[in-house]
């Protein structure tokens, strides 16, 4: 792995997010709202740009940060992200809890924490308009448990984590085939869909273009809570994840669905030093770097639904998985 490559790639990209930032520190498309910029200021925050950052913040508090802590403004959210809509705040809250704006991250996750499962500790799908009995999922408890763990509110992101256990433990017939990552009315893990839906469901080991980042994400998360509590069901629960994730399909390092499975085993081998993990991040990392596009950015990344805020969203995403990756090889060094 040559350091200065990853190095050259996360500045190039970077400088590309810079370009789509307006005076008024608003990251284009506007359109698309959350979508956009969500990712951003936790990827300025990796790279130091500190003033950048402040703009959009600004720019967020201003135009979007609602009284109640959401983030609403005046574009309504894309599909994909109003149907997991805690996704885009939880990466909201991590990248400016990093940055210490406090005055937005800190009652954004007030407001996200009033879409925890009081019992389960799932993050409910749907958002605001779920009741309790509503769908909870992996993906969601995976990102939201990461704002908690960034913000402090360890007590959260630990039932967060719980859910996610409780989801490993109790697959149908084992995680083998199929990864459900749906629960229901409290208990159910759901296992009945249309099959032209199901990557809103399961992840499954023997086909293509799967959501990788599911099991990657729950990976990543639960090895970083256990490095903040030392308990130890949650560094297995994150070794099971992260094995499943990488027994699919062999784009699993390639897909625009993979950039959190190197995020994940970087944050492994630091953890463990295990070498299969270093060989994912690597694996990832390589072909990362192979698909960066000439002016620094990313057309896809992983919740990418063919709008115009994708190639920011990836480009900030692809940062962010950057710098995990890059962390593991000095730790290999």
């Amino acid at each position: 792995m040559d350091i200065r490559n990853y190095r050259h790639a996360m500045i190039q990209a970077t400088k590309w997010l810079m370009s789509q930032q307006s005076e008024d520190g608003a990251l284009q498309p506007l359109e698309h709202g959350l979508a956009t910029y969500h990712k951003v200021p936790l990827a300025y925050a990796v790279m130091g740009q500190i003033d950048r950052a402040a703009a959009l913040s600004t720019w967020i508090h201003e135009n979007s940060l609602d009284d109640e802590g959401d983030f609403l403004g005046h574009y309504p959210r894309p599909a994909l992200h109003n149907q997991f809509y805690s996704w885009g705040n939880s990466w909201l809250i991590c990248g400016e809890h990093c940055l210490g704006h406090f005055g937005l991250s800190v009652p954004a996750l007030d407001f996200l924490l009033t879409l925890q499962h009081p019992t389960t500790g799932g993050f409910l799908t749907a958002g605001p308009e779920a009741g309790l009995g509503d769908r909870q999922d992996g993906l969601s408890t995976a990102a939201a448990g990461l704002a908690c763990l960034y913000g402090g509110r360890i007590e959260a992101a630990e039932a967060a984590a719980r859910f996610l256990l409780w989801l490993w433990d109790n697959q149908p017939g084992g995680a083998a085939a199929r990864l459900y990552f749906v629960a229901e009315q409290t208990d159910r893990i759901v296992t009945d869909f249309d099959e032209e839906l199901a990557h809103y469901f399961a992840v499954h080991i023997s086909r293509a273009e799967q959501w990788y980042h599911v099991p990657a994400l729950a990976a990543g998360f639960l090895i970083l809570l256990h490095e903040a509590t030392g308990e130890s069901a949650y560094l297995e629960g994150g070794h099971q994840y992260l094995q499943f994730a990488d027994s699919c399909a062999p784009d699993r390092y390639s897909s625009d669905k993979s950039m959190f499975l190197g995020w994940a085993a970087a944050i492994g081998f630091r953890t463990t030093t295990n070498a299969n993990y270093e060989r994912i991040a690597e694996e990832v990392g390589a072909n990362l770097l192979a698909v960066q596009l000439d002016n620094g950015s990313w057309l896809q990344g992983c919740m990418g639904s063919d709008i115009t805020a994708d190639v920011v969203d990836a480009t900030a995403e692809g940062i962010i998985c950057l710098s995990r990756i890059l962390e593991s090889a000095m730790v290999a060094v």
